[in-house]
């Protein structure tokens, strides 16, 4: 990302007039982030029942030895030999991460081979937003409230 300031400095104009850029602080940047999220909380309010931003329950799977990743690459040997695939879900949920909406849970092995307790599997378990705006408000309003995710 560039970044660049005219602070002190001053502006070449044709002509002489020249100008020397005076910088005036934004005073209006909480009210525009109040009115943002009053906005999106409009988008994003129900009535019965009550609720604000809420979340949806994801998960995704990577199995051991590379056969599958569903949870961060959608690669593996398996996909690349035609014998698994990532679901839609799971695809979604990659695309919801990669923007900032998802809150990670955990993860959990969710197969193992039986009598010698091996995992083959294991699922992350993720609680996903609408909004990067959203997500943040319920980190922090959980925070306060002391209340958490809950667990795989």
């Amino acid at each position: 990302m560039l970044h660049s300031s005219l602070r002190n400095n001053s502006i070449f104009c044709l002509g002489g007039n020249c100008n020397t850029p005076t910088i005036i602080p934004n005073r209006d940047i909480a009210k525009v982030a109040h009115l943002a999220m009053l906005n999106q909380m409009s988008k994003d309010i129900k009535t019965n029942p009550v609720s604000v931003f809420s979340g949806k329950h994801r998960k995704c799977k990577k199995d051991v030895f590379s056969f599958l990743n569903c949870c961060s690459s959608m690669t593996g040997w398996g996909r690349d030999i035609g014998l698994s695939q990532c679901k839609s879900k799971e695809q979604e949920l990659a695309l919801y991460r990669k923007k900032g909406y998802c809150y990670y849970i955990g993860t959990y092995c969710s197969s193992r081979i039986p009598i010698l307790g091996i995992c083959l599997a294991r699922k992350s378990t993720y609680c996903c937003f609408q909004s990067k705006l959203a997500r943040i408000f319920q980190e922090e309003a959980r925070k306060q409230l002391k209340i958490d995710f809950g667990n795989t």
